[in-house]
């Protein structure tokens, strides 16, 4: 995809699931990558495999994006190496299927510095270079589970609500700046997130789980098309476009007793 041939983009969550095959793909294109998440072992192998496949410039710089300083010490190493960020994949994130009371403050407090506050720290702290150079792109990992209210998914459907609601404002703010910016929202996904969300893998399966990189792939087309909201599934925009008419009180019920243990 001509869009992303020479662009330096950083992906955060890359040592897992959906990160990896967002930085295959990319490399397949042309793209060179900055690749961050906690865990340096795994960044250092793709890393290399990276480099090995398709002869790509890759930058590994670990951090943790549950710290609030997180983002800024991510920046100031970027900046220190001198890149020069074209795109930014924010799909770092996390979940918690269970019940309000069964999950610990800190995890709920990490869950939101994560999914949302470190989105929009890296967000901004970037963004002012790519509308200076008139090019770039943000592209923000949703999820379907953000367009209703989930019980059980509480805490992790309302962060991702607020990830749709900044695209799409970012979106209609940059029209004109040369900027893209674009959600991305998954149903079920086959990786690990679903054991750190204590998700039924057998429940998951008969919503209709995809692979890793399909939903990588639908993501890139929709932020090269600079499209606002991207499902990861042309079915799913019908029950995107249902979301906006079924009533909230429905929606609870149907939510609840998908992710009920």
């Amino acid at each position: 995809m001509q869009y992303y041939n020479k662009k330096t983009v950083l992906v955060s969550g890359a040592s897992s699931g959906i990160g990896i095959a967002f930085c295959k793909e990319l490399a397949s294109y042309g793209a060179n990558l900055v690749l961050t998440a906690r865990r340096k072992d795994r960044l250092d192998a793709l890393a290399r495999q990276l480099r090995t496949s398709y002869d790509c410039e890759v930058t590994v710089i670990p951090c943790d994006l549950s710290d609030p300083a997180g983002p800024e010490a991510l920046v100031r190493d970027i900046r220190d190496k001198a890149i020069a960020v074209d795109i930014v994949i924010n799909n770092a994130g996390f979940g918690f299927n269970g019940t309000f009371l069964h999950g610990s403050p800190e995890k709920y407090q990490q869950m939101m510095q994560v999914n949302m506050a470190s989105l929009v720290m890296l967000t901004r702290l970037l963004l002012p270079d790519m509308v200076r150079r008139g090019s770039g792109g943000i592209l923000n990992v949703s999820s379907m589970a953000g367009f209703l209210p989930i019980p059980y998914f509480a805490v992790y459907s309302a962060t991702k609500q607020f990830v749709i609601n900044i695209s799409w404002s970012l979106w209609k703010e940059l029209q004109g700046t040369g900027v893209h910016v674009s959600a991305l929202c998954p149903g079920p996904v086959d990786t690990e997130f679903m054991e750190v969300a204590r998700v039924d893998r057998k429940k998951a399966a008969f919503r209709g789980t995809q692979s890793p990189e399909s939903v990588a792939s639908r993501g890139l087309r929709g932020l090269a098309e600079n499209a606002p909201l991207k499902v990861s599934r042309s079915f799913l925009r019908i029950a995107y476009l249902l979301s906006k008419w079924v009533p909230v009180r429905l929606g609870l019920i149907i939510g609840g007793m998908a992710m009920k243990k």
